[in-house]
C-alpha cells in the first residue's frame, strides 16, 4: 500500500492536483454512464461465459449464483495483492455451494483465464496491426508475441488434452512415479491433476461450447475496451480507435503482475507506462488523461467492491469464508472415488 501511495503522490506531483480535480467534473455524464454499463457488461458476459464452462462438471446451475461468485471473486483480486486469490474463492465457493470438487471448479477458472490471455493477445495485435507506428517497437512487439504463443500453447494442451484424457493421465502417472515422492503423495497428486482435468475437458469435447466460449471471450474483452474508449473520447483524447484498443489491451495485460491492494497506484502507474509505450502520451501525463485514469480506477472499485459486498450476503456467505484458502481435506474425501475416465 505503501508503494501504491507513493506512486500516486509521484504522478500528482508533476501536475495541480487541483487541475486534475476539475478536469475529472468535465468529463460527460455518458461518458460514465457507459463506462458504468460496460463494467457491468464484462461481469456479466464472464459470468455467461463461466457459467458454460461449468455446466460440463455440475450440470444447469443458477445464473445468479454464477454472477455473484464471480463479483466475490473480482471483489477479492481488489483487495490482496496477488492475482489467484479471487480465483481460489470462486473455486471455493462454487465447491461448497454445489460439492462438486474444489480442484475441478478451479480447473474451469483456468480454463477461463488462458481464453482471457489469448483473447486479449488477439485484440492487441489486432490494434498492432493497424497502428502500425507499433510495429517497429520491438519490446512492445516481443511482449504480444510471447502473450500469443504462450496462451495459444497452453489453449492446445487443454484442447489436445481433453480429448486425450487417458494417455494425458498416462503420462503424469509416469512423471509422478519417478519423482521421489511417498506413495501416499503420489495418489494425492494423480487424485488432484485428475479432478482438475475433469473439470477442463468439455471445451475440447462440445466443439459448440469451443466456439461460444471464444465468441464471448472477444465480446468480453472488447466490451471493456469500449468503457475505456467512451471516456477517453469523451475529455477529446487525441488517438484512433485502433491505437486506444492496443494501448486498453496491452494495460489488461498488466494485471497478470502482482499488485498493491485496490491497485492503488499499480492501476495508474500501469496505465500510463502501457500508453506511452506505444506514443500515445508523454510524461508527465496530461491532467485530463490523468483525470481519466483516477475516475475509471475509483468506479470499478467502488462498483466490484459494493457487487461483491453483496455477493456475499445473497450467496449466504460470512467475509471471513470469502479471504480464507481452502485445504485438501474435502477433495481427498471426494477425489477417494474419482469419476471413471472416459
Amino acid at each position: 500500500m505503501g508503494i501504491g501511495v507513493a506512486a500516486v503522490a509521484i504522478l500528482l506531483y508533476f501536475t495541480d492536483p487541483a487541475t486534475v480535480a476539475s478536469q475529472a467534473a468535465r468529463i460527460p455524464f455518458i461518458s460514465m454512464v457507459l463506462f458504468v454499463a460496460s463494467i457491468l457488461g464484462f461481469h456479466f458476459l464472464r459470468s455467461i461465459r463461466w457459467r458454460l464452462l461449468l455446466r460440463a462438471i455440475m450440470g444447469e446451475t443458477e445464473f445468479g449464483m454464477v454472477f455473484w461468485t464471480n463479483m466475490i471473486g473480482y471483489a477479492v483480486n481488489q483487495f490482496i495483492p496477488v492475482r489467484f486469490g479471487g480465483e481460489v474463492t470462486r473455486a471455493y465457493i462454487i465447491d461448497a455451494k454445489k460439492h462438486v470438487g474444489f480442484f475441478p471448479s478451479l480447473s474451469t477458472v483456468a480454463v477461463e483465464r488462458i481464453l482471457d490471455l489469448l483473447s486479449i493477445a488477439g485484440l492487441a495485435l489486432l490494434g498492432a496491426f493497424t497502428y502500425s507506428v507499433v510495429l517497429l517497437q520491438f519490446s512492445v512487439m516481443l511482449i504480444l508475441v510471447i502473450t500469443a504463443v504462450a496462451s495459444t500453447a497452453m489453449f492446445a494442451v487443454v484442447l489436445v488434452g481433453s480429448r486425450n484424457l487417458p494417455l494425458v493421465m498416462r503420462g503424469f502417472r509416469w512423471l509422478v512415479y519417478h519423482a521421489p515422492l511417498r506413495e501416499t503423495w503420489r495418489k494425492k497428486t494423480l487424485r488432484v491433476i485428475e479432478s482438475s482435468l475433469l473439470g477442463a475437458t468439455a471445451i475440447g469435447r462440445d466443439y459448440k461450447l469451443l466456439a461460444v466460449s471464444i465468441l464471448l471471450s472477444l465480446a468480453i474483452w472488447f466490451v471493456s475496451f469500449l468503457g475505456f474508449y467512451f471516456m477517453l473520447t469523451g475529455v477529446g483524447f487525441d488517438a484512433t480507435a485502433m491505437a486506444i484498443l492496443l494501448g486498453i489491451m496491452l494495460f489488461q495485460l498488466t494485471f497478470i503482475l502482482p499488485s498493491t491492494p485496490g491497485n492503488v497506484g499499480t492501476f495508474e502507474t500501469l496505465f500510463l507506462f502501457s500508453f506511452t509505450a506505444i506514443g500515445l502520451t508523454t510524461l508527465p501525463a496530461s491532467p485530463s488523461l490523468l483525470a481519466i485514469i483516477f475516475v475509471t480506477h475509483a468506479s470499478n472499485l467502488i462498483l466490484v467492491a459494493l457487487l461483491g459486498t453483496a455477493g456475499v450476503g445473497l450467496l449466504g456467505l460470512k467475509m471471513g469464508d470469502v479471504f480464507k484458502i481452502p485445504g485438501m481435506k474435502r477433495e481427498e474425501t471426494t477425489a477417494s472415488h474419482p469419476p471413471a475416465v472416459p
